[in-house]
């Protein structure tokens, strides 16, 4: 018997500029946004543009199957870990942080997003669709 073998055509990987930053800022940040942060690993932190996210979100999307939403088994939680992890590990963008929200009841990503100057900000992700959110309330910070 004979299968055939399907291969995913993927795009390059985007080249992205990276900026530092550390991590004294990014708590003070994130404690301004009325953040409660589960826990903070790093010392040095990296970030992109609005641009360089949204490259490196598309190519995560486009390169790796996500799975479906799947209620109790892989959601909400779920996508946004794999989107951090994928992020991090793919780009080595690590100011993408696991965020819980809404009353406790969503989970999503919180990316650090701009240049080195002017300042900086941080814009909401929902990691089930790619795009970028303003109606989410911050509330624990996993980063």
């Amino acid at each position: 018997m004979c299968f055939k073998k399907t291969v995913q055509v993927v795009d390059a990987k985007p080249e992205i500029t990276f900026y530092e930053v550390d991590g004294d800022t990014v708590r003070k940040e994130l404690l301004a946004l009325g953040l409660q942060f589960l826990y903070q690993l790093d010392t040095t932190y990296y970030y992109t543009t609005v641009w360089g996210w949204e490259q490196a979100v598309a190519w995560v999307r486009k390169t790796y199957k996500f799975p479906k939403y799947t209620d109790q088994k892989f959601d909400c939680d779920d996508f946004a870990i794999l989107m951090k992890g994928l992020i991090s590990s793919e780009f080595g963008l690590s100011t993408c942080a696991f965020i819980i929200g809404n009353e406790g009841r969503h989970a999503f990503n919180l990316c650090r997003v701009g240049t080195e100057f002017p300042a900086t900000e941080w814009k909401m992700l929902e990691p089930q669709t790619g795009e970028w959110r303003t109606n989410y309330t911050c509330q624990k910070c996993l980063l």
